[in-house]
């Protein structure tokens, strides 16, 4: 009787040490390949702080005669989902006209500074935006001195360009760094005084829409 308790007792500690050596299974949170993918996005990003520098082409109508045309250089900064941008642009119109009510008969173009802020999605390459403008119409001297002309009173009102608007855009990741945006936006001019042209008289018309593409470098 001994003997048998003996040797059950044996069958038992082994069999308790058989089962100890084997692996217990485990149910990973997630495949290493899913965790890899969403850190590897090229289209999201998880870092709160982004921006960079863009440099756009424009098209558009409204704000000057015919069809419009320029440039623009913008600086950005973007924190979780809200960015804000300054940007700097240049207009001319598709024709050349003459401004002739002015001492020095300037060439028709239109000086701009633009203010936008608003939403930039970090799971997609969407933005968009509210906008604020102010700029100069005819400009004879420096752009950068737009702003301040108009503080000072040095521009007159019917030469003055103020205006409110919207837009979205599209920022395509190219590499890590460069983006392929465009852009669309609508600006209701809040003045809107008429301008003595070499061919007659000209204001702008109360909705002027625009286009843009270009690049964007920097940090998503």
């Amino acid at each position: 009787m001994t003997d048998m308790l003996r040797n059950i007792a044996l069958i038992l500690v082994g069999a308790t040490a058989t089962a100890a050596a084997q692996p217990s299974e485990t149910v990973p949170d997630a495949p290493a390949h899913h965790r890899l993918r969403e850190v590897r996005d090229p289209l999201a990003t998880t870092d709160p702080w982004g921006g960079g520098v863009r440099m756009t082409g424009l098209t558009g109508i409204g704000a000057l005669p015919g069809r419009n045309f320029g440039g623009e250089l913008a600086g950005l900064v973007r924190h979780d989902e809200v960015f804000v941008e300054l940007g700097l642009s240049r207009w001319k119109p598709e024709k050349t006209f003459v401004v002739t009510e002015m001492p020095e008969h300037v060439e028709l173009g239109l000086n701009v500074w633009s203010f936008r802020a608003g939403w930039w999605s970090m799971k997609m390459p969407l933005r968009a935006w509210i906008l604020g403008e102010v700029g100069e119409l005819a400009s004879a001297s420096a752009m950068p001195g737009v702003v301040a002309r108009m503080m000072t009173g040095d521009t007159p009102k019917n030469r003055r360009w103020n205006a409110l608007g919207a837009g979205f855009g599209v920022a395509w990741p190219m590499t890590p760094k460069v983006r392929l945006i465009g852009m669309m936006e609508l600006a209701v001019p809040v003045n809107r005084e008429e301008l003595a042209l070499d061919v007659g008289t000209y204001k702008p018309d109360p909705i002027a829409a625009r286009s843009s593409v270009g690049l964007e470098v920097g940090w998503r």
